[in-house]
């Protein structure tokens, strides 16, 4: 017997998935494909663990959160009205503005109609019969798409040490990725940070400004430069408004979308006095000039690196005024630029505050955490607050934390398997992550490289 026309077509609209697509995260890349999956007229549902937009800049607002890229190069470009409405305060803003930012990009393209707040995704099932994925909340909700879009970020699966004790610390303690939104006071406080990465640097920096006492616990110092932050005049903004078109073509053009492009010499192509005076330059200038726009080998030749490390050492021990500090606060296991370089505004004097401490726990390890403070194996420090600026499960860390089965590549029993990048490419579960280990985010802005890791939908 053969169906009718009309069961068959009533059989594939019960079995049709509620959803075109689903994007998991309402982030810098999340809001970019919401606004281009609407243009293709597709049915679209954004699932956020938060309760509002921004991702990174939701959830990481920590004391002195902030760029390290240029405002404008970081905004978004799909739109020329809203880069003639929107005018930025700082060269590199901080958390709050970013904030802002992304909030009036979700009002003014009416994005948040499709997000649903408050909803972690627990787990995703690819279904061959249907070539459909269900989706399943925390709750126990559960949705069904035929694409899965994950725009869940690189770095946005916080990780805490594992020293033991930590829960036991009667104190305020948090991990920077966790901080409040209520304002915290650091004055007359005694206070911990641990970890010295990039966000404990700008933790380290702003919190000095006002505590009763800090002491800092660090495994590995960072090769750091200076950010050289500024406000932007109205007449500025029009001059950077105007230079939109060129800008964004510069920032193609470069290694990891920056506006500084690498120098095409030689580190020794160059006398010794004209390299001393080029790197003097850039350490002058804001942004990541020191490190994307050095002269082409320092990153791939040991002796170039050698010299622009000597370089960047004699400026820390300039600006520390003891010298055994100064020491401690020179990497020893990694030439200058080959990680990434946390870009600072007076990190490096805040360590001559009689009121900061650097303990090294390379010499005294931490053993615990303690009801009052943190104990090494020389002493015991009583402390009010501890920050955890422990860092990430960078980019599988994300994915480790949803249960994602079925299709083909990179997923077997609820892991993720190998590279991150294979699930971008997913051909048959059409399951595409916006930011994968082996893509260009990886090396870039988010923000600016979001238009070429969106994948095509068809």
């Amino acid at each position: 017997m053969v169906a009718s026309p009309a069961l068959a077509l009533k059989a594939e609209a019960d079995t049709a998935p509620e959803f075109d697509a689903i994007v998991v995260g309402a982030g810098v890349s999340g809001l970019y494909q919401l606004y281009k999956l609407r243009e293709l007229g597709l049915r679209v549902r954004v699932f956020e663990t938060g309760t509002g937009v921004g991702g990174t800049w939701y959830w990481n607002r920590y004391p002195g959160a902030r760029f390290d890229s240029e405002s404008w190069t970081y905004g978004y470009s799909f739109s020329e009205e809203l880069l003639d409405e929107w005018n930025w305060e700082e060269h590199f803003a901080g958390q709050p503005e970013t904030e802002r930012y992304l909030n009036y990009v979700a009002d003014k393209f009416d994005l948040r109609r499709d997000i649903q707040f408050r909803s972690r995704v627990a787990a995703a099932r690819y279904r061959e019969e249907t070539r459909s994925w269900d989706v399943m909340l925390e709750d126990g909700r559960s949705y069904s798409t035929r694409f899965l879009i994950t725009a869940i970020g690189v770095l946005s699966a916080p990780t805490m040490p594992r020293i033991p004790g930590v829960e036991t610390f009667k104190g305020q303690s948090c991990h920077t990725h966790y901080w409040p939104k209520e304002p915290v006071s650091f004055e007359g406080k005694r206070v911990a940070v641990i970890g010295t990465g990039a966000t404990g640097i700008q933790t380290i920096t702003e919190v000095a400004k006002t505590v009763g006492h800090l002491t800092v616990f660090q495994r590995t110092p960072q090769w750091c430069a200076p950010l050289h932050n500024g406000k932007i005049s109205q007449e500025e903004m029009r001059r950077i408004r105007a230079n939109y078109p060129e800008i964004f073509a510069r920032c193609q053009e470069t290694y990891g979308c920056f506006i500084h492009a690498t120098d095409p010499r030689a580190t020794h192509e160059v006398t010794q006095e004209e390299r001393e005076g080029f790197w003097e330059k850039l350490y002058g200038e804001p942004g990541f000039g020191i490190w994307m726009g050095n002269f082409r080998d320092i990153l791939i030749d040991r002796e170039a690196n050698a010299l622009i490390s000597d370089f960047v050492a004699r400026k820390i021990r300039g600006r520390v005024k003891d010298p055994a500090v100064a020491e401690k606060l020179i990497p020893k296991n990694h030439g200058f630029g080959t990680r990434r370089v946390p870009l600072e505004s007076g990190y490096f004097e805040v360590y001559n505050q009689p009121n900061v401490k650097l303990v090294d726990i390379n010499e005294t390890p931490i053993e615990r955490i303690t009801p009052t403070g943190i104990k090494t194996s020389d002493r015991e420090y009583e402390f009010d607050i501890i920050i955890y600026a422990t860092g990430f499960d960078a980019i599988t860390g994300s994915f480790d934390r949803i249960d994602i089965r079925g299709g083909r590549w990179g997923v077997a029993e609820g892991q993720v398997e190998g590279r991150a990048a294979d699930i971008s490419r997913h051909p048959r579960g059409r399951l595409s992550q916006l930011a994968d280990g082996h893509g260009p985010a990886c090396r870039a802005r988010q923000i600016f490289r979001a238009p070429s890791n969106i994948p095509p939908i068809g």
